[in-house]
């Protein structure tokens, strides 16, 4: 792997596709896990309609024996009949891919014709360098701004690509899944240290990384994150966009790659199967972290599989804003108007002129997401879409960013519980939840005067001056003037630090 980097755009043979409406399946069978995901539709923002593994180990003894596990595989076949009957059901699509125990092993393609007639669809066994390609690809889509390395690690083999600027290199695989590693270490956590670390000497360009961030992908290192996550309880339990700083990072994953398997059993959010990976999973993001002088470690939820799907998108679908396609298509389906988000955005920019880009793309997110609560009951509806909007599927989002968003749809509907925000409040910080705050009351104001229609608040406007928030009206809709109108502007302005005014055209 170099330090060059290569066009994303870069993609395997198929259709290139926009947003078709169509489910599209992916099926991804690895070395410790095969996994059917159902996506709803080819799209910018994909929601998973059914999302399902089972832990075959398939790639169990590889090393010793060149060979498939025989168990492994029978239970592989078995979940590929059964994924055939789900994409069936619901009309999808399939296209299925095989990573680094089907291409290495010496009965793998024996294991693809068995698989292929039980999955009735045809499976690509991917390169070393096609895996780390379309899970580059999977955590560009997520983290447009990605910098530093894309590392999948897999149960049997880690591929790593530079990532920068919405591009990636090519990307080099190595034999450091956990599954593999442990046979090749022969159960022994200090060989495996050393083998981790005399195959990542052979990498060009890691030295260019210090201060850059490991994009991590792939089940144990999610586990890994879920631990500490918990451990660190912090307030936000999603595990997409988490981060752990460098020095975190290499504390606990000394300690975990020390934990026996029975200890590591104990901990309620680990599977069995997974216990015995964890060890060796943190070993190889110790090393990586220490061999690059990384910075810190960012989980991302996107990966080999949202790289098939997105290296389908036509280019103008590609380059669309995840965040904010997946706020407007949350608006389209929950909303009472699809065009209301639009009309917030433009009537509430005046308020936040000034601010910058980051700020401003959330703040579009939350116009999308203003009307999203409306079925809710009355006396929860700010609990509820705070918690919805908090923990939403979101993608080029992070937790930071996250928890403004809830806050402001917190006030958008009109929350008085601290409980229910003091610790998101913390979070943020303190210019953080007065920003939300303001945001939430600009969007509680617009839709308490207008209502769900996106043709009369367009026929209004706001402005700031020194010290006034000013409310233009057109004299033909003088009635929208109400008491409950006039208090609900006041709360803006006196967020604002400005009286109100409002004046009649």
């Amino acid at each position: 792997m170099t330090s060059a980097t290569t066009d994303t755009a870069r993609r395997p043979a198929g259709p290139s596709v926009g947003s078709g409406e169509a489910p599209f399946a992916v099926v991804d069978i690895g070395s410790n896990s095969v996994r059917l995901v159902v996506y709803d539709r080819l799209s910018r923002s994909p929601v998973a309609l059914f999302n399902e593994k089972s832990l075959c180990a398939i790639g169990r003894n590889m090393v010793t024996t060149g060979l498939l596990d025989d168990e492994g595989s029978d239970s592989a076949i078995a979940a590929m009949g059964r994924f055939r009957e789900i994409a069936s059901g619901v009309g999808a699509r399939i296209e299925a891919v095989a990573t680094a125990a089907v291409r290495d092993a010496k009965n793998g393609n024996t294991f693809v014709a068995r698989a292929r007639d039980a999955l009735g669809a045809p499976i690509r066994i991917l390169t070393g360098e096609e895996e780390a390609r379309l899970a580059s690809e999977g955590v560009l889509a997520a983290i447009p701004e990605a910098d530093g390395v894309a590392g999948d690690l897999g149960g049997g083999s880690l591929e790593l690509a530079f990532v920068s600027g919405g591009k990636q290199s090519t990307g080099v695989t190595l034999p450091f899944g956990p599954l593999r590693l442990m046979d090749m270490s022969e159960g022994k956590i200090e060989r495996a240290r050393s083998i981790v670390d005399q195959g990542l000497e052979k990498i060009a360009g890691l030295d260019k990384l210090k201060g850059k961030a490991l994009y991590a992908v792939g089940g144990v290192w999610r586990n890994i994150a879920r631990i500490h996550m918990e451990d660190a309880q912090h307030e936000i339990r999603v595990l997409h966009h988490y981060e752990i700083s460098r020095e975190r990072a290499l504390g606990f994953s000394n300690f975990l790659s020390g934990l026996s398997r029975r200890s590591l059993e104990a901990i309620t959010s680990v599977s069995r199967r997974r216990a015995e990976a964890i060890p060796y999973g943190a070993v190889v993001m110790e090393r990586l972290l220490k061999v690059a002088k990384l910075d810190r470690v960012v989980i991302s939820a996107f990966g080999l599989r949202e790289g098939v799907l997105f290296s389908r998108l036509a280019a103008e679908e590609r380059a669309r804003d995840p965040l904010l396609a997946s706020c407007e298509d949350m608006a389209t389906r929950l909303g009472r108007d699809p065009g209301l988000g639009r009309v917030l955005d433009k009537w509430t920019a005046p308020l936040f002129a000034g601010s910058d880009k980051s700020f401003d793309r959330l703040r579009r997110a939350a116009c999308y997401l203003g009307d999203t609560g409306w079925r809710g009951h009355p006396d929860h509806r700010a609990e509820q879409t705070f918690t919805d909007v908090l923990n939403a599927p979101f993608i080029g989002i992070d937790h930071p960013g996250r928890a403004l968003l809830a806050l402001a749809m917190f006030h958008r509907y009109g929350g008085e519980s601290e409980k229910t925000i003091k610790r998101i409040q913390k979070f943020a910080g303190d210019d953080a939840a007065r920003t939300a705050r303001t945001l939430g009351l600009a969007l509680r104001a617009a839709l308490v005067m207008a209502g769900p229609a996106p043709e009369l608040l367009s026929e209004t406007s706001v402005k700031i001056t020194p010290n006034s928030l000013v409310v233009t009206i057109p004299k033909a809709h003088q009635a929208l003037v109400a008491e409950a109108i006039t208090k609900r502007l006041q709360e803006l302005a006196g967020a604002l630090d400005r009286t109100m005014r409002i004046e009649l055209r």
